[in-house]
């Protein structure tokens, strides 16, 4: 009997709509506003019902039989928006207006058009004037709280949302908004409050997940940051953007292999996502496989190629693979298509230092330091270049001071005196650092509106295109584990930036994380006896004795007159009960040191 009673409900409604229509088609002019109100009230039924078509109907026989009925109109307007025909909801919503301006449901519902549409500069406005028309309501201040968000007016946006909160404790989107702009403004640790408090209205909100996970990812929890994205996954497996910032995170965990597999999930989901090959192309660079690098970020260049940054991250392949010239050539392209990129000219600077052109190296990184004054490293990448200029400049008085022949006749002889100059051994110079590009991953991308993300992006994570690797944020303060430093341009400069990272981290006393530091360095310059004694003396505070002596042993063996790397070893062995061997070190060490 119920299912007959289901069936018959929208007979019923057809036949009192045809009913009011033809009523309202009897050419009677004055307005009734009790049909009107029946026939509303009718598709407000059939909307409930999931009716669109009746519903529809129903307002409009509304319309006809009142025009100035502006729920009518409001709600055919929903109607028409939620079919898609935006043109006839937007002309709905502005006659709701006109025939009722005090409705302040009115303005909401054309405000959330223009919001949805991104014309957030139209859609504050709209809900300021419903809010004045006392539609104090917790959905109405989220509303305008996002567009704010999407403005970027954060302040502004956190409170809205407060107000939304304290309007309605269990809603849970504005406690989402309000952690978007806390995460847009760096307030990592009050947004994972927000982000808890709206999981706990909603458990299953699976956009919340990644967001809070961005949120750990900036204070340097990548741990929980990685728990929240398998939670996210899990609940939504073709989330290209939650696969994509895993990615990211697993980077800052040292998982290279876990994430090349999420970049590749994501790139199978979504294969035109620029971010994702720039991304995966920095982890094949950090691992040495620079052809697989340079085919990822050539298809990114086919897929954006008006994007600059793709050929910056392809120019530090082809310098990775010593194609030096194709290198130049991507940055200058990159410097072309935006002439005021930092990057591009600190990108371009670092490719004519690698071809010995100094003066242009020093050129380029003057701009770039133009354009980004507060980037120290630009600075420090200048001062580099100009010191090869001075020596190349002493180089050359110094050979212009010498005889230009190497056989002298001395006058009154027979004989010559051949003088010819000894080869001089050239030392290359170091290599510069790489530009640095601020993550979009995971971090940065944060900074958006539900309805309309401004990613990044990630730092998850713009994908740099920067030199050769996936960069790590600017170091954190030191509540936060930091990641693995930005890697520069070539092998010897990554090693060099890793073993530097790796000593900040023991005199901090984060001994386990400076090991897997030095182990890295080692990976790309395993010649490298300043990382052997540092890993060392980890090992040492570890008291891991046996690990300790191993690592001197090395730095020894690959520098016979390293005298600290004795007295290192010395007191290993000593702790280790190794009287005779410590003795022995301890002797050593003091030799070289009477020696200086």
């Amino acid at each position: 009997m119920s299912n007959l009673r289901r069936n018959r409900a929208p007979i019923f409604i057809v036949l009192a709509l045809s009913a009011l229509l033809g009523s309202a088609s009897a050419t009677d002019a004055k307005a009734d506003k009790k049909k009107s109100q029946a026939a509303y009230q009718q598709g407000v039924l059939a909307d409930h019902a999931g009716q669109r078509t009746e519903a529809m109907a129903a307002y409009t026989a509304a319309i006809a039989a009142d025009a100035s009925n502006g729920d009518a109109w409001r709600a055919r307007g929903n109607d028409y928006l939620a079919a898609g025909d935006k043109v006839k909801a937007l002309a709905d919503f502005e006659k709701a207006i006109e025939v009722q301006s005090s409705g302040g449901e009115n303005y909401f519902a054309r405000g959330e058009f223009f919001a949805g549409s991104g014309q957030t500069a139209r859609a504050i406005p709209d809900f300021t004037t419903a809010i004045s028309l006392k539609l104090e309501r917790s959905d109405v201040y989220t509303a305008r709280g996002n567009a704010y968000l999407a403005s970027h007016d954060y302040a502004k946006a956190i409170d809205d949302f407060t107000t939304a909160i304290r309007l309605r404790l269990d809603n849970p989107e504005p406690y989402k908004g309000r952690g978007l702009a806390r995460v847009a403004t760096g307030q990592y640790r009050d947004a994972v409050d927000d982000f808890n408090l709206s999981i706990s209205r909603k458990p299953d909100y699976q956009s919340v997940y990644v967001e809070r996970a961005i949120a750990q990812s900036g204070i340097g929890d990548f741990p929980r940051s990685l728990e929240d994205l398998n939670e996210a996954i899990k609940l939504k497996a073709d989330d290209v953007r939650a696969w994509r910032i895993r990615g990211a995170v697993k980077e800052r965990l040292h998982d290279e292999d876990g994430a090349l597999a999420d970049y590749t999930e994501a790139m199978r989901l979504d294969p035109t996502d620029v971010r994702i090959y720039l991304s995966r192309g920095a982890v094949y660079a950090r691992l040495g496989k620079f052809e697989d690098s340079l085919r990822d970020r050539e298809k990114a260049v086919e897929l954006d190629p008006k994007n600059p940054n793709v050929y910056v991250a392809r120019g530090s392949s082809y310098h990775l693979l010593g194609q030096h010239e194709k290198g130049l050539q991507d940055r200058t392209t990159a410097i072309a298509l935006d002439p005021n990129s930092a990057l591009g000219y600190t990108a371009r600077g670092n490719a004519f230092y690698l071809l010995g052109r100094y003066d242009e190296a020093v050129a380029d990184l003057r701009r770039a330091e133009q354009l980004d004054p507060g980037d120290a490293q630009i600075k420090g990448l200048e001062m580099q270049a100009e010191d090869q200029i001075r020596k190349a400049v002493a180089d050359a008085m110094t050979k212009e001071a010498k005889p230009d022949t190497g056989s002298i006749v001395l006058p009154g002889g027979k004989g010559t005196v051949s003088t010819p100059d000894t080869p001089e051994v050239k030392i290359p110079p170091p290599p510069l650092p790489p530009p640095q590009i601020t993550p979009v991953e995971p971090v940065a991308e944060a900074s958006r509106a539900e309805t309309k993300p401004a990613e990044s992006k990630p730092a998850e994570s713009k994908t740099d295109a920067r030199d050769e690797a996936k960069p790590d944020p600017k170091p954190a303060p030191r509540e936060v584990k930091a990641a693995v430093s930005p890697v520069p341009a070539i092998p010897g400069s990554q090693a060099i930036a890793l073993h530097s990272h790796a000593r900040e981290l023991v005199n901090e006393g984060h001994f386990e994380e400076a090991i897997e530091q030095f182990t890295a360095a080692l990976k790309i310059e395993p010649a490298m006896p300043l990382a052997y004694n540092g890993r060392g003396y980890a090992h040492f505070r570890l008291k891991q004795y046996t690990e300790a002596i191993a690592d001197f042993d090395q730095a020894i063996k690959l520098n016979p007159a390293y005298e600290n790397a004795y007295l290192n070893r010395g007191a290993a062995k000593k702790a280790a009960g190794d009287k005779a061997g410590s003795d022995a070190d301890f002797s050593k060490a003091r030799e070289m040191s009477a020696g200086k």
